[in-house]
């Protein structure tokens, strides 16, 4: 387990946030049981929300905490180091050309690890778009663009903040990751009221 918590690998860090992710988890089910004391609960929503919520914490760990933030923290926990996991703050690294642009100037050419960088921006951020279609019915076609586009300027203004690196790669691939979710969602949604 401790080789697991203190990897690098995509699994390394889904474990090592699992502990905080169960932890908001159930904080959240004791609030909502308590708010929904008396009132008529519709299962299949509230377990949606907390999906959603898991998939907020995880997706802020994994965006916004600091890098190496979770390694730092469980060296610590292990082996007793006395290192601080919030080394690298305030780190204002930034990016505002997009790899495209670069790529067809000749700065660039599209590894592997570019790829992979990009179609992860995309891919970590279609399930926000499936909830945000889910969940919030304020949400719709014609302000969708806008929610995406705000969502990833949040995030990416504040990775500059805890020391992560603002990029406009970032900010493209995932407002295109919440659109094609939301598209996904939108879809399932026309397909279901059509069988009924």
């Amino acid at each position: 387990m401790k080789k697991i918590l203190l990897g690098e690998s995509i699994v390394s860090q889904f474990v090592q946030v699992l502990p905080i992710t169960i932890i908001i988890a159930v904080l959240y089910a004791i609030f909502r049981i308590k708010y929904l004391k008396n009132k008529e609960i519709n299962y299949r929503k509230e377990a949606l929300y907390l999906i959603f919520i898991c998939y907020i914490v995880g997706l802020f760990n994994l965006v916004l905490v600091p890098s190496n933030f979770w390694i730092i923290t469980w060296n610590n926990i292990f082996y007793g180091y006395g290192e601080n996991p919030f080394e690298g703050m305030f780190d204002f690294s930034y990016s505002f050309v997009p790899t495209l642009y670069r790529v067809i100037k000749g700065e660039l050419i599209i590894g592997s690890w570019v790829k992979t960088m990009l179609i992860g921006n995309i891919l970590m951020f279609i399930p926000m778009g499936i909830f945000l279609a889910l969940c919030f019915k304020k949400i719709n076609n014609k302000n969708i663009f806008l929610y995406a586009i705000l969502i990833t300027i949040i995030i990416e203004f504040t990775q500059l903040i805890v020391g992560r690196s603002c990029d406009i790669d970032d900010l493209i691939m995932n407002s295109l990751g919440i659109l094609i979710g939301y598209s996904i969602s939108n879809l399932i949604l026309k397909i279901k009221k059509k069988k009924i």
